[in-house]
């Protein structure tokens, strides 16, 4: 089996089989509707990570508004999550150190059998939980939820 390599020093948006994720506080209008920012960029590296350290199914155990979270859709944590959803993020992080991950995120069949696999830059993984533990905390303090996208 052949297999594709997330390159770190290329464009992502030239590395199909590597998906990026966002996350962003979620914010109630008074007269009514939700609004959503992007506040954490997610690289293919940390969205990778997250999924293969389990983070991503750990943070599913809590309440979500909207969820689950999945690839390539919009999952909602409860304000009341967020304390959790922190120390999960910073759990993680202290997972990272001296150690070499390399993960397969995806087999595609066409037109011959193909791997993609990506071999996790720990510091750039380490800076995204370090935002994303800044965010859940952050809007934890302000009463808002945070949506993730993978």
């Amino acid at each position: 089996m052949f297999a594709i390599y997330y390159d770190h020093a290329a464009d992502e948006r030239e590395q199909n089989g590597f998906r990026s994720g966002e996350a962003g506080l979620v914010m109630a209008h008074p007269e009514g509707g939700l609004e959503s920012d992007r506040q954490v960029w997610i690289p293919p590296n940390s969205l990778h990570a997250l999924e293969q350290h389990g983070v991503v199914a750990q943070l599913n155990q809590l309440p979500l508004q909207i969820g689950p979270i999945a690839p390539g859709r919009d999952a909602v944590l409860e304000p009341r999550a967020l304390d959790d959803a922190a120390r999960i993020f910073y759990e993680a992080d202290r997972k990272t150190y001296g150690n070499v991950w390399e993960f397969v995120v995806g087999v595609s069949q066409e037109p011959e059998p193909l791997e993609y696999r990506i071999v996790i830059d720990n510091r750039c993984y380490q800076r995204s939980l370090s935002q994303l533990q800044f965010l859940v905390t952050s809007a934890s303090r302000r009463g808002f939820a945070v949506r993730l996208r993978l």
